[in-house]
């Protein structure tokens, strides 16, 4: 069971899993059932029943973040997970890109306080946090951040951003 719930459509998964990243990382100690990805493999798997699978993750997270493209508005699969958390009163947060803006979102969507990506990615955290915990402290915008630059990457189709390697600490030369 995950606290948030990423719907999108598998065409544009790699940006939905840049924002699961950029959601793990930045506010990871008030997600610690994770972020569930609705059509990724690694968190269904073979022999689980789909739907159901599905469902349960809707029913167990607060916060349903919409991936809402040009393209993924018109697919039954985003707008049947959308209904459903409607129903449920969970948290939706409508995330814009690929065509799409905030201002432009078609009904029932234009109702709710959407946001722009890339432009809006610290919004995008900071109003997941406020519907997970709203009595804590504003999470601070990262300096520097992996997660935002693959999300930036992701969004222009570019190739992936990988992390800079770990620094190796400098080892002592053993005299000969």
């Amino acid at each position: 069971m995950a606290d948030v719930f990423i719907s999108y459509i598998h065409e544009e998964q790699r940006i939905a899993q840049a924002v699961q990243a950029l959601l793990k990382q930045n506010l990871q100690p008030i997600v610690p059932n994770g972020v569930f990805l609705s059509a990724d493999d690694w968190q269904v798997f073979a022999g689980e029943i789909w739907l159901e699978r599905i469902a349960y993750e809707l029913r167990e997270a607060s916060v349903v973040v919409l991936m809402l493209s040009a393209e993924s508005v018109v697919r039954p699969w985003v707008n049947f997970e959308a209904g459903a958390a409607w129903l449920a009163k969970k948290a939706l947060i409508p995330v814009c890109f690929g065509g799409l803006t905030k201002g432009r979102m078609p009904k029932p969507y234009s109702g709710i306080q959407g946001l722009d990506l890339p432009d809006d990615w610290y919004y995008l955290l900071r109003s997941v946090q406020r519907h997970l915990d709203p009595n804590g402290l504003p999470v601070p915008p990262p300096t520097q951040s992996h997660e935002v630059a693959e999300l930036q990457a992701a969004l222009k189709g570019e190739a992936k951003v990988y992390p800079p390697p770990p620094r190796l600490p400098n080892l002592p030369v053993a005299d000969g």
